[in-house]
């Protein structure tokens, strides 16, 4: 899977969550970018958190959950 040049470079400490947040500021890496990094184990949860200011939630259709439960 290709990741997002930002994914990697936060991932091996080639740039802070500050640099990573302004590159989303500036469309250079998405919100659905950094998902797939968490997907992927190259962003930690708390990371994508702290980068979006929202919960990472794993999409769950489709694997034998129910959606409210």
């Amino acid at each position: 899977m290709k990741l997002n040049f930002w994914v990697y470079a936060l991932s091996y400490k080639w740039a802070t969550a500050e640099m990573v947040k302004e590159a989303i500021a500036y469309d250079d890496c998405s919100i659905e970018d950094i998902r797939k990094g968490v997907e992927t184990g190259y962003i930690t949860k708390e990371e994508f958190q702290e980068l979006t200011s929202e919960l990472y939630e794993e999409n769950l259709k489709g694997r034998g959950f129910k959606e409210n439960l």
